[in-house]
């Protein structure tokens, strides 16, 4: 459980992604909290030598610390220099503190290493186990995650943490997901579907509806891909991890199954994430919506999305799939308002992108979409 297959000397990640004085501290601190909380209640008063609390003060007068740790680091530091007094739950906040910070810091092992810190001591705490999980998946540890993530719904069941333990049976499913373990993904995510609607976990309930979502749509199943559509929609949280790419995909669900009205739904609710997603992201959302508005009857409506889309579609550091996308959907855009110029530039843009395996299938698709020699239409919107 505490180490992964991959995992060299204890804690040199933490180091390798910090190699300075701040690194140094919290690996000092990670390993602290680790070898106290591993230590029996009587072992503890002598646990560290004389003077250790002293420097463990200079260390932290010594090292700048980002101000959303500066109040957990201190607060670890305050309990291991009287350690028989230390609060194990204190402890474990303080580490998923310091653990939630390295994982907006783009710090994957030292977030896995602080949890993992908190889930050790407080091993009855099930959001504990869950972040450990949560966190060693993002790092690419597998074994580690599927290991606390079982752990989580174990505690969280006996412990009656109804929404962390609906969030760790979500995250099993998309780790059987990546695996490419469909059944045992699908077998979770309904598991996670059902505590979530029980127990009120909209963000558990919305990732596992996505999830099969997902599923239904790699198995062709449009008629489960629709209800499951609807079901995630419906659990939908504006500031769940994964909500904005859960609008995208249904945005291109109904678009590609006919239905506008519904994209144009799912992609208004995107609009206040736009301006934190990535490049790549945007781009697929502006082109789509310029072409879910053209397709519901309404093209000069899209215009702006569909010259933000242009835009980005200038960007060389976005992939190239995702332009090719793009492009594609601003031709359908442009076909359906009639504008010759715009599908044109639109159509050459996207046999630019198209990858060499699909280029025939793409030439067929533009050439389908708006016959040499047909003349524009007539759009009133």
């Amino acid at each position: 459980m505490l180490r992964d297959p991959r995992d060299g000397l204890e804690g040199d990640q933490i180091l390798a992604e910090t190699p300075d004085e701040l690194g140094f501290l919290l690996w000092r601190t990670v390993m602290d909290v680790t070898l106290w909380a591993s230590a029996p209640d009587e072992k503890r008063v002598s646990l560290f030598a004389d003077g250790t609390a002293d420097t463990r003060l200079a260390l932290l007068a010594a090292t700048e610390l980002p101000g959303k740790v500066s109040a957990p680091v201190d607060t670890l530091h305050g309990m291991l220099s009287i350690p028989s007094r230390a609060d194990a739950e204190v402890v474990a906040v303080c580490c998923l503190e310091v653990a939630a910070w390295a994982s907006g810091a783009s710090l994957p092992h030292t977030a896995v290493a602080f949890a993992q810190a908190a889930a050790v001591a407080a091993p009855k705490l099930g959001e504990a186990a869950l972040h450990v999980g949560m966190y060693a998946r993002r790092a690419d540890q597998d074994a580690r995650a599927e290991t606390w993530l079982r752990r989580a719904v174990d505690v969280c069941r006996r412990d009656g943490d109804r929404v962390a333990y609906s969030s760790a049976l979500a995250e099993l499913g998309a780790l059987y997901e990546c695996r490419e373990n469909l059944p045992a993904a699908s077998r979770f995510y309904r598991f996670a579907y059902r505590a979530g609607r029980r127990f009120s976990a909209r963000p558990a309930r919305m990732r596992a509806a996505h999830g099969l979502f997902r599923l239904a749509r790699r198995q062709g199943d449009d008629g489960s891909a629709a209800q499951f559509a609807l079901g995630a929609q419906r659990a939908y949280e504006p500031d769940a991890a994964g909500a904005a790419a859960l609008l995208l995909d249904l945005g291109r669900f109904w678009t590609d199954l006919g239905e506008p009205p519904r994209a144009r739904s799912a992609l208004r609710r995107l609009v206040p994430a736009l301006v934190n997603l990535a490049p790549a992201d945007q781009l697929a959302a502006f082109a789509l919506t310029a072409r879910a508005r053209a397709e519901a009857g309404k093209p000069r409506s899209g215009a702006p999305a569909a010259g933000a889309a242009w835009a980005l579609l200038k960007d060389e550091g976005i992939g190239g799939a995702v332009r090719y996308a793009a492009a594609v959907d601003l031709a359908h855009a442009a076909r359906v308002a009639g504008d010759l110029p715009a599908f044109t530039r639109a159509k050459r843009e996207a046999l630019r992108l198209a990858p060499r395996e699909e280029f025939p299938e793409a030439a067929e698709r533009m050439a389908k979409l708006w016959p040499d020699g047909e003349p524009p239409v007539e759009c009133a919107s």
